[in-house]
């Protein structure tokens, strides 16, 4: 089974990479394996909190706006059940920690990742040119600035273009979600 969730930091690669690597070594993985500012892939431990009977993570970086994005690829020996959503989760929240800055769930796809990995020209979003901003995707609501399709914050301002999708299932227990509510009616997890 594979799985990928993307995250945005607004800090730069090297800091975000660095956490993710210390994540990784210290907390949540086995035989770390890295290139430095680009890709590390380490072992799932055996976890019966996350229904993992085995597999691995690969993390994919690159600037993306004035920060970093992250791609977590999680290839799963377990077909079923697996809630590599709530592994992402708690590394996600070990690295927050440690970057003291909250990363944001964000659409992308993996090939922008593997083809930056590859040098392929033009892929990275934060080098996109400024008449493709302008002409394509939303305007800001606050300034008035055109933002790409796909943005979550306008580079102008900073103010939040998209609210992010609430989940339809708690990623701790796995129950249904009302739409009202900050927390799971079931196991108390905040949503």
């Amino acid at each position: 089974m594979r799985r990928d969730l993307a995250y945005f930091y607004e800090r730069p690669i090297n800091e975000v990479f660095a956490a993710f690597e210390q994540a990784a070594n210290q907390r949540f993985g086995k035989d770390c394996k890295t290139e430095p500012c680009v890709r590390l892939t380490f072992g799932l431990n055996f976890s019966m909190k996350y229904n993992m009977n085995g597999g691995s993570v690969t993390a994919h970086f690159m600037p993306y706006q004035n920060g970093t994005a992250v791609n977590l690829r999680y290839s799963i020996v377990q077909a079923f059940g697996a809630r590599y959503k709530a592994h992402a989760h708690d590394l996600t929240l070990f690295v927050n920690g440690i970057l003291r800055v909250a990363g944001q769930p964000i659409q992308l796809d993996v090939d922008r990742f593997l083809d930056y990995e590859a040098g392929v020209p033009s892929v990275a979003p934060a080098q996109a040119s400024p008449a493709l901003q302008q002409t394509a995707g939303v305007t800001c609501p606050r300034c008035g600035t055109g933002c790409a399709a796909g943005e979550l914050f306008c580079s102008s301002c900073g103010t939040p273009l998209q609210q992010p999708e609430r989940p339809a299932f708690c990623t701790n227990c796995g129950a249904s979600l009302r739409q009202e509510g900050k927390f799971c009616h079931r196991c108390g997890a905040k949503i």
